[in-house]
This record gives structure tokens, sequence and C-alpha cells, in this order.
């Protein structure tokens, strides 16, 4: 399924003994070369190899301070058209001229006496890799943030402009579906260890069920997934989009496809890149939400015709890159350990292509279900929400009436300054309550979407948020603190201001400048 263009160092390990070459060679090599490689001379270029990814062999190379990522060709006899490097060289440079996010291409060697086959470098991107397709080790909302991000992305590389990037002949373009149901037979028959009736009737399905209108051309990746993006440290932003070996200029619904594939998996098939199914995860929209948003980035319709056909290319098309995977095992050029785990995919794989071959589907989600699933509660957050509203109810609004008589009382009395007592009451029953500092999620347990929803709530009652100490400028001046105090500012200011016991405040003095920016303050206090 390709291998990964950019990883962090922990995911590497000792080159294997079938890849290994000679690094004073390429050292030497990159000294010449690279801009920027040889100020590093007085330390020692370190290299490892990465292990994920089943393709095009990838290396982590260090040296002094600056990383690199190495792609070569794998050893070995190699099937017709694969494995093209200076295409995947080319296609970054493009993408990355352009501000598309991709790792920046340093360098590309066609001298295979090098290193033993042609290669090339390019910068290493530090970020976050998600394996497991199921995102575990996020909450429900960042799920859908990441989700959505990555369609998105595909959306934004579909739109991109052909002639602009000068990528004019990197592919046919027109008629691409019946060329790849024409490619992945060959390259199927061409690595077959044993005959797969299911693989010969799906090819055949797809020869006789091609879409009328095969003349879209765009530039795909051929192999987007949520491992084949790396996303920024600590946002749901895409930072760099990774292996562009099957990129080609192709009908984008087959990328859009690919990535909708995993809705679908075997139950008997162990996922590929070792994570859980994704059906029903929460937080993760659905297929059709996902299309919605997708179509709704590029501006088409979201009534995809053909849209099992797509499913089932996809399909036959991995099947037939998992027996390419267990041909390569066999002729001992794999990057990975499991590869011999490929032989007992293929079968399954295309069984389920089948079987969604002559399924019908409805992709147009109804208006009203369009974000159903993206902005997701959790079970707390719902139960908090619910006693929010009960309490909204039954004690805020009804004090509506007299704070505002007090402050209409008081407009002209130092009185405005101080607050009804009624609101100190409403205070320690909502504290009591523990409907208290719900803002800060460390605290409450809560997450964004479940404050947001909490938020829209008390934004019914102008005075609500205070009552629940959630109100402005405390929650940000708390979340400062809470996150970069020191111990002492914590206890100092932070502790009383949870605790409801001193409030805080930012004051603006002077009209011509903005003065929130305390930058720009010009006047001085004595």
């Amino acid at each position: 399924m390709g291998t990964e263009a950019t990883r962090r160092e922990p995911d590497t390990a000792e080159v294997l003994p079938q890849h290994r070459f000679d690094h004073r060679v390429l050292e030497a090599y990159l000294k010449q070369h690279l801009p920027g490689f040889g100020a590093q001379s007085e330390t020692t270029l370190t290299i490892t190899q990465y292990r994920w990814g089943q393709s095009n062999p990838t290396f982590y190379l260090q040296k002094g301070s600056h990383a690199y990522v190495l792609r070569k060709k794998p050893p070995g006899s190699l099937l017709p058209k694969a494995h093209k490097i200076d295409r995947e060289f080319k296609v970054q440079k493009a993408l990355f001229s352009t501000g598309f996010p991709v790792a920046k291409p340093l360098l590309y060697c066609s001298d295979a006496s090098v290193i033993g086959t042609e290669f090339y470098v390019m910068e290493h991107v530090q970020g976050r890799i998600f394996r497991d397709f199921t995102l575990p080790e996020v909450s429900p909302a960042e799920r859908s943030a990441i989700y959505v991000a990555m369609i998105e992305m595909l959306a934004r590389l579909h739109s991109l402009n052909i002639q602009s990037l000068q990528l004019e002949g990197y592919g046919t373009g027109v008629g691409y579906c019946k060329r790849q149901v024409s490619t992945w037979t060959r390259q199927y028959q061409a690595a077959a260890h044993r005959d797969i009736p299911a693989m010969e009737q799906l090819s055949e399905w797809l020869k006789k069920n091609l879409p009328e209108n095969d003349n879209e051309e765009s530039l795909i990746h051929g192999d987007f997934k949520l491992d084949n993006i790396i996303f920024h440290p600590t946002e749901a932003r895409v930072i760099a989009v990774l292996d562009w070996e099957l990129s080609t200029i192709g009908h984008p619904l087959s990328d859009l496809a690919h990535l909708s594939l995993f809705y679908f998996w075997p139950k008997t098939l162990p996922m590929i890149n070792g994570g859980s199914p994704i059906q029903g995860i929460i937080g993760i929209p659905s297929m059709e939400e996902l299309i919605s948003i997708y179509c709704h980035r590029r501006g088409v319709n979201p009534i995809l015709p053909n849209w099992n056909f797509f499913l089932a290319l996809s399909y036959f098309k991995l099947a037939g890159i998992a027996q390419g995977v267990y041909n390569r095992y066999l002729l001992g050029n794999n990057s990975s350990k499991d590869s011999f785990w490929f032989a007992n995919t293929v079968q399954p794989l295309a069984e389920t292509g089948l079987q969604l071959s002559q399924r019908t589907f409805n992709t147009a989600l109804p208006p009203a279900d369009s974000t159903k699933h993206l902005f997701v509660q959790t079970r707390k957050g719902q139960e908090v929400l619910t006693k929010v509203k009960q309490f909204m109810k039954q004690y805020i609004l009804p004090a509506e009436k007299e704070v505002f008589e007090y402050y209409v009382q008081n407009e002209n009395s130092v009185e405005r300054w101080k607050q009804p007592s009624v609101i100190d009451k409403l205070k320690e029953m909502a504290k009591a309550e523990g409907l208290w500092n719900l803002f800060l999620p460390a605290v409450s347990g809560l997450s964004q979407v479940d404050y947001a929803l909490i938020a829209e709530e008390t934004g019914k009652c102008y005075f609500a948020p205070n009552i629940f100490n959630c109100q402005a400028p405390d929650t940000g001046n708390m979340e400062v603190l809470h996150l970069y105090g020191s111990r002492e500012q914590k206890q100092q200011w932070l502790e009383p201001l949870l605790q409801g016991d001193i409030t805080s405040a930012f004051c603006m003095t002077e009209p011509d400048v903005a003065s929130s920016d305390a930058t720009n303050i010009e006047c001085s206090i004595e």
C-alpha cells in the first residue's frame, strides 16, 4: 500500500540487509550536491529505515541538526511501470511550488551507481501520523476535525489546475477507469501465486461496467488515506501528504472511493494498518458526510453516479497491490517482515469488491443530517448540558427580572459596579451542583464540542456565564494561567479565579491605538 515519505525517527529501525548500501558513498554525493549538507561536516551521517509501508524503501537521514528522508527503488526484478521514483519527485516538486502541503523535495539522483538504484531526498516533516484509523488516542471531537481536514485536503488536491502545475502529460487522463482495470488485471496476473476466482470475476465485472463518463481529469494521489498524511503536532491540520508513488492524472472519484473503502472493510480480515475497523466509531463522520463535505468544497453534485464501480475498483486495486507485496516478499525485496501476511488478504478483498459492485448507493445526505456526526458530544457532555438546561430554566431565567431591575435602579450609583445578591446565591448553587468552571477541560473533563453546546445554552441569558464561572475575560485569563503560569502565579491568581473569589480585567485607556494589544500601549501608569 505504498510507504510513507516522511516519518519521525522512532518509526525507524536498522536498515534491512536486502536494502543496505554504502553510507560513505551516499554521504560524499550529498556533500557535493545537496546545499547545506556539507555544512554539517563535523557530524556523522546516521541512516535508519522506516518499517511502515510495503513499496519503495524509505530511510531517515540524520546529519547534525538536519533531518532528511530518502526514497529509493527496491532492488531486484520489479513489475512494469512500478516504483517510478522520478515521478514522485516531479509531482512533489510541482505541488510544493504551489503551497500544497508536501515534504520539500531537495534532490533527485538518477545515477544508480551511488546507492544501487535511483533515489531522491526531501526534508523531514515533524508531526503526527495516525496508524489506527479509529484514532483511539484523541477525543471524538478531534476525530471529526481530523477526518474533515483530510477530506478537505483531498478536495483541494482535486481542485488544482493541471496546467498551472505544469503536469500536462503526467498521466493520460481520459479513459482512466478503463486503463486502471486493464493495468491492475495485468499487475495481478504477473504477480499471482495461485488462482483466485473472485479476482477474475471482479476484473470481468469492472470491464463490463465502465462509467459512460470516463473523461474527468484531475491530479489524483492513488493511495490517499489517513496514514499517508502528517498532521500538525497539536492541531487537526494537514502539514504534509505523503507517498505519491501511485499519483497520476485521472478520475478524482477513484481517490474518494479509495478513502471510503475502509467503511466496508471485511470483518474477517484485520486492518492492513494494524488498527481496527472504523464503522460505528464515535466522532468519525459517515461516508456520506465525507462525500457531502468533499462535494461542497469542490462545488459538485453529491449524487455520485457509478459509485459502486469506484468502490469495487478500489478493492480490486487494493487486492492487486496486496498480491504484488506478497510477490516481492517471495523475492526478498520487501521493507516489512510482515509482508507474507498479504497472501491471505487478496481473496477477501476481491470478494468484498464483488459484493460492493452489486450494491446501490445514495451518497446524497438529507440536509438535516449533514452535520449529525461531525459535532459529537461525549456522554458526560450530554449529562452536563441537560443539568445546565434544567438549572437555567429553574433558577437563572426566573431571576432575570430581579437582576435587570437592580441595574436600572443603580444606573447612576456606585452600586452599579457591584452585583445583586441573587447572583452570588446562584453561583453558590451552581458550584454545589458541580456546574462550575465548565470551560476548562482539565477541570470539567468536557470536550470543546461539549462546552460549545453548553455555551450556546448559557448565552441565552447575559449573566448566566457568570453563574457558572465561565464569563469573559476570566475564562481566557484562567486558561493562560493554567497553561503557562508558574506555580506561584497559579497559587496567587489562578486558584482564587477558579474559586470565584476574585475576577480579572484588562483596562484600555487609549482611544487612538488598539490597546487590546498590550504591545501598543503608549501611556505609562504609576
